[in-house]
């Protein structure tokens, strides 16, 4: 009987052994895998961060005013010597020429352009 009690103690203490081991081992882990969170939180911050940076210099770079300066004194309106007028039936016509059939072009995708 004293044989079979040693070897529970001994049973019982190297499992309450193992067991609390691998509490601090996961309570580790779980400290690391924290630790990596909390870095990718703040990269994740960063980039949002430059993220609206970029998109507020975008939709101010879009803003007509800006873009009229951007385009000043290079972008005007044709003058009327420039200016083509094309009607419905030179429009037709192009349409069944060879030269719509050649590119495929049917007659939705012109007026979708106009």
């Amino acid at each position: 009987m004293n044989r079979v009690w040693w070897m529970f103690v001994i049973l019982a203490v190297s499992l309450f052994g193992s067991g609390a081991i691998s509490i601090v081992w996961l309570r580790m882990e779980i400290s690391a895998t924290a630790k990596n969170c909390g870095n990718l939180e703040d990269q994740r911050e960063m980039v949002a961060r430059e993220l609206r940076e970029l998109r507020g210099r975008k939709s101010r770079m879009l803003r007509p005013s800006m873009l009229a300066q951007l385009v000043e004194g290079r972008l005007r309106v044709p003058s009327v010597r420039r200016t083509v007028h094309v009607t419905e039936r030179e429009m037709d016509s192009y349409l069944h020429s060879e030269i719509a059939r050649s590119n495929n072009l049917d007659r939705r995708a012109i007026l979708t352009r106009q």
